[in-house]
């Protein structure tokens, strides 16, 4: 799973007053208190970072305003949440988590509400709001005489089943943001439709995810050619980047059996088929100057790996090294030139020709 637990988080969870929820016609409270010991495992203590507010199948994105208490011994107990003044938030294009809070469980003022936060591998803070009855409570009431208040360590019996419940809850929600990553991993571009404020944990965790998922891609389209080479559909073929990362624009030279030439390119995603592939200028270039020339597409890796395999790749360098010659020639004057670029491609483009899945 991409999200895991912090290894030395501990799990909170209360059920909310009317003065942590605003409702109250005696206080003004403008937080919400969590209690000690919850939140001790963040190194890099911050009154301001980002939270994953759950509710039911949405998450929402927020900035947590903490404001701890700091013990002699330079630790940290009783935080609350601060709603958050207009001058704070004004420039964050993001609630607070405490007035997300608010603002969800103002739409229904019969039943009791209740927060379980914990903290993930990269300190960002995760909260999950359910109401009494709600599937998410019916779960963890299983396991709890009561929600009313209560903390759960690694020592806990039930904390595995807690946690388990909670990593495929996170992550099956976060499965878009999750995917983009993995295009952000390749191209650097911060345009995400997810996220408006990734955490740089979770870039660098992609970027070592996909160079991981790269090479298992190569190795899977080696087993496939070997089989194919052992059938005699194909003469011979060379892995370029077998030992270590050759820099070519290709990952396979294919001898097929009437002796030409072949290069093969490995486009490797844990995701499905229409994943974007991404691509070079320098690779589009080469592409467009040799025939011979396919992408093996290898997908499902955190599945059953399956592999498509594309012989018209050329349909999309024709047309991209047209333009960017067009495009330098247009600011030549003025002494510019794009060098190289990254660019997405759909596989389910119309242009493109992929044949049928394989099974590898």
């Amino acid at each position: 799973m991409f999200f895991n637990l912090h290894d030395n988080a501990v799990i909170g969870y209360k059920k909310l007053s009317d003065a942590d929820l605003g409702r109250s016609q005696t206080s003004n409270q403008t937080h919400i208190g969590l209690y000690e010991e919850t939140l001790n495992f963040i190194t890099n203590y911050q009154q301001e970072s980002s939270a994953q507010l759950i509710y039911e199948s949405k998450i929402y994105e927020t900035i947590s305003l903490l404001d701890p208490i700091r013990t002699p011994n330079g630790t940290f107990r009783s935080p609350k949440i601060r709603m958050g003044t207009l001058n704070e938030l004004q420039d964050k294009k993001l609630d607070s988590l405490g007035k997300a809070i608010r603002d969800i469980a103002s739409f229904e003022n019969t039943n009791s509400w209740y927060i379980l936060w914990f903290g993930l591998e990269n300190e960002e803070l995760v909260f999950i709001l359910f109401q009494e009855g709600s599937t998410d409570y019916n779960y963890f009431i299983q396991f709890l005489d009561n929600l009313n208040r209560g903390t759960l360590t690694r020592n806990s019996p039930i904390f595995e089943k807690i946690i388990f419940y909670l990593n495929t809850k996170i992550n099956t929600l976060n499965f878009s943001y999750i995917s983009e990553l993995e295009i952000l991993a390749q191209t650097q571009e911060f345009n995400l439709l997810h996220r408006i404020n990734p955490k740089r944990y979770d870039i660098e965790k992609a970027q070592k995810l996909f160079q991981k998922i790269g090479k298992e891609g190569e190795a899977l389209v080696n087993e496939f050619l070997e089989k194919e080479k052992i059938a005699k559909t194909i003469k011979n073929f060379i892995w370029v980047n077998k030992n270590s990362e050759s820099g070519f624009p290709f990952d396979f030279e294919i001898i097929n059996n009437n002796n030409q030439k072949i290069y093969s390119d490995a486009k490797s995603t844990s995701y499905k088929f229409e994943q974007k592939m991404i691509f070079s200028s320098q690779e589009l270039k080469f592409i467009q100057e040799n025939n011979n020339y396919l992408i093996h597409r290898v997908y499902d890796l955190n599945g059953e790996p399956k592999l498509r395999v594309c012989n018209n790749i050329k349909n999309i360098s024709h047309n991209f090294v047209k333009n960017l010659n067009n495009f330098n020639q247009a600011i030549e004057n003025n002494g510019l030139k794009v060098n190289n670029m990254k660019i997405s491609v759909p596989p389910v483009l119309d242009s493109l020709n992929f044949n049928s899945e394989i099974i590898l």
